[in-house]
């Protein structure tokens, strides 16, 4: 099981995410990106049974506000 995490204080707007993973990304209401299907908050989290493209997402983004992990280890 795969674990992501958007720490949404820290994201600068740039869209890399989005760009690396519409499947899992989108921007929110407030223009700061956000985990689709995640609870509204500062920091989102989705369980994943597959990474789908996150992990590019998470390299991708340039202050690192994006994690994800697998059964509890840091992958980014």
């Amino acid at each position: 099981m795969y674990r992501l995490e958007l720490d949404r204080t820290m994201c600068i707007f740039c869209g890399n995410c989005i760009d690396s993973c519409p499947e899992l990304f989108e921007f929110g209401y407030d223009g700061i990106s956000s985990i689709i299907g995640a609870e509204a908050s500062d920091t989102q989290i989705r369980e994943l049974e597959d990474p789908l493209c996150s992990e590019k997402a998470a390299s991708n983004c340039p202050v690192m506000c994006i994690k994800l992990y697998r059964d509890g280890e840091e992958l980014v």
